[in-house]
């Protein structure tokens, strides 16, 4: 664990003979085994809370060996490396040798956030050490070579002295609540490793009020920059994977999940946007759009805050492009009615321009029921008509999940909307058969992400809109 102040360098011994592997390895299939490093690259590994990997990490004889730099350009920065991937419950085995006085640390179940500033916030670490010189071998067993660091010590201090190498297999397994640690051939630590046995030992640790740490049951692999030489090779994981749910489950903590933990969102009040959504139209500019024909979104801008169809100078959309998306927005029709049939108060959302969700002020006005409001145009009619009285607020809030395409521009998956008009489900993840179209069959053209779009249907609708938000999905 990392230290306050930097121990001093030693020299790293090199070429010792190579322990022979833990018995139990030989009972795997090698072909289960992932290579995290084989010596010759580090292409599996980047440095912690960054995109490349870290210099002071060199390969020396097969070996991945840390250097902890000199004051300079890079001191200070941290340069502890995780693992490009994600792992759950696995069983990690590797060889290891320190230099005198070195200590290092191996963490699993470690999360990258620019608000965690190293590895240990949120991963436990199996203790990597010099147990001879190192002061932290004095500051009791759970601190010493093997230990689960600072919650469970070593049953047999069988670490090899400095600069020869040390096997080390770690197994961390969630659903049989089990993680042991074999050093040398010898199994040293077992402990629990979620639920009451591990709560306990957190609570215990020094880690007890540390809001991140243990909470992640999936996460990166981890080895320390503790300022000290150390040495890693060898390095391949193991992916241990459900039991055949055909077995019950015999404790309650066999069927709980801990990760991914989801993401904390404000939600708004009376409909206005949640903390983590995009706000098309707040009342005050027409910023985020343009006109679909080109230059500046040239509908009315009102003083209550909405905006009004600008009859027959065309179509609105977004500036910026989405895929799928939760969309909110509020629209009016006219409280003097003018029109009939599709001509009252028509226009239209449409997601990536080319799937419609109608608009249209369908009070005491029948029109073909596939195109009435809240219909998804020519495909779907809706499960219910829930319009409020001409001239009041409508709300509607959907939820889109654009349909794919593969290399060749075949459609791989449709579209789906789900539409709640005035807090009544009305599209219920209807399948999209392709594009809404005025005349003609539904089109399948590949395509990507697009803008959302708002209709002119240039019959002075007088539609008007507001409190306008998305949120990816």
């Amino acid at each position: 664990m990392k230290a306050t102040a930097l121990i001093a360098l030693g020299a790293l011994i090199v070429g010792c003979a190579n322990p022979a592997q833990k018995a139990t390895e030989t009972t795997v299939q090698e072909n289960d085994w992932e290579v995290l490093f084989d010596g010759t690259s580090t292409d599996k590994w980047k440095q912690y809370n960054n995109d490349t990997m870290s210099e002071a990490w060199k390969i020396e004889d097969g070996a991945l060996v840390f250097y902890p730099p000199k004051e300079g350009s890079q001191w200070g920065k941290g340069h502890n490396i995780v693992t490009k991937e994600n792992y759950h419950s696995f069983e990690l085995a590797l060889e290891y040798k320190v230099a005198e006085g070195a200590n290092s640390g191996i963490f699993w179940g470690i999360i990258e956030d620019e608000r965690l500033a190293e590895p240990y916030l949120s991963g436990p670490e199996i203790q990597v050490l010099d147990n001879e010189r190192h002061p932290d071998a004095k500051a009791g067993l759970t601190h010493q070579a093997g230990a689960l660091y600072d919650m469970v010590a070593p049953s047999k201090d069988v670490t090899l002295p400095a600069g020869e190498w040390n096997t080390l297999s770690i197994t961390i397994d969630y659903f049989a609540n089990q993680g042991v640690v074999i050093q040398n051939g010898e199994e040293i630590v077992n402990f629990q490793v979620h639920g009451e046995g591990w709560n306990e030992l957190v609570a215990n640790s020094k880690f007890a009020d540390w809001a991140a740490f243990g909470k992640y049951r999936t996460g990166k692999i981890g080895l320390q920059d503790h300022g000290d030489v150390v040495a890693y090779r060898n390095i391949k994981i193991r992916r241990i994977n459900a039991p055949n749910m055909e077995q019950e489950p015999t404790t309650p903590e066999a069927t709980e999940l801990y990760e991914p933990v989801p993401p904390k969102v404000t939600p708004g009040v009376n409909g206005s946007a949640p903390s983590d959504a995009i706000v098309l139209f707040d009342g005050t500019s027409l910023d985020a759009w343009e006109s679909a024909n080109g230059g500046e979104a040239p509908w009315i801008l009102n003083e209550d805050g909405s905006m009004t169809v600008a009859d027959r100078t065309g179509d609105i959309r977004t500036k910026e492009v989405f895929g799928s998306v939760q969309l909110h927005l509020e629209w009016r029709s006219p409280a003097d009615v003018r029109g009939s049939n599709q001509s009252r108060a028509n226009s239209g959302v449409f997601l990536q321009e080319k799937y419609e969700v109608q608009v249209l002020d369908n009070n005491d006005n029948p029109t073909y029921v596939n195109g009435q409001v809240g219909s998804i145009y020519k495909q779907a009619i809706p499960l219910a008509m829930a319009s409020v009285p001409s001239g009041e607020w409508n709300t509607y809030d959907i939820i889109f999940h654009a349909p794919e395409f593969d290399e060749a521009g075949n459609r791989t998956k449709a579209g789906t909307l789900t539409v709640i008009h005035n807090g009544v489900l009305i599209q219920d993840h209807y399948e999209l058969k392709g594009t809404t179209e005025y005349i003609g069959w539904p089109k399948n053209t590949p395509h990507g992400p697009g803008p959302l779009r708002l209709q002119d249907h240039g019959d002075n609708s007088g539609v008007s809109y507001r409190n306008i938000w998305i949120r990816p999905l």
